[in-house]
C-alpha cells in the first residue's frame, strides 16, 4: 500500500537548494519510502526514537516519521 507524503517546510526548502543530481537519488528513497519502507535500512534519531534517518549520496540524511495510522511518511528535514 503506497503512504502519502507530508513535507515540512525546512525539508521543501533543502529540496530546493540541493543539487540537481542529488535531489533525484533523495526522490528514489522517498518513492522506496512510500511504496514499502522495510525495503530501506534507517536507523532511529538517538534524541527522538521516533524519528529515522537514511543516508543518500554519502552524506545527505533524510529524516523522517512513519506515521502507521494514517498510512503517511512525514518528511521532517534533508541535511546536508
Amino acid at each position: 500500500m503506497k503512504r502519502t507524503l507530508y513535507f515540512s517546510p525546512i525539508a521543501t526548502t533543502a529540496l530546493r537548494l540541493l543539487d540537481r543530481r542529488i535531489v533525484r537519488q533523495i526522490w528514489a528513497v522517498i518513492e522506496t519510502l512510500r511504496d514499502d519502507p522495510d525495503l530501506l535500512e534507517y536507523r532511529a534519531n538517538s534524541l527522538d526514537p521516533s524519528v529515522y534517518g537514511i543516508t543518500v549520496a554519502g552524506d545527505v540524511t533524510i529524516w523522517f516519521e512513519i506515521l502507521d495510522e494514517q498510512h503517511a511518511i512525514r518528511i521532517l528535514d534533508i541535511e546536508e
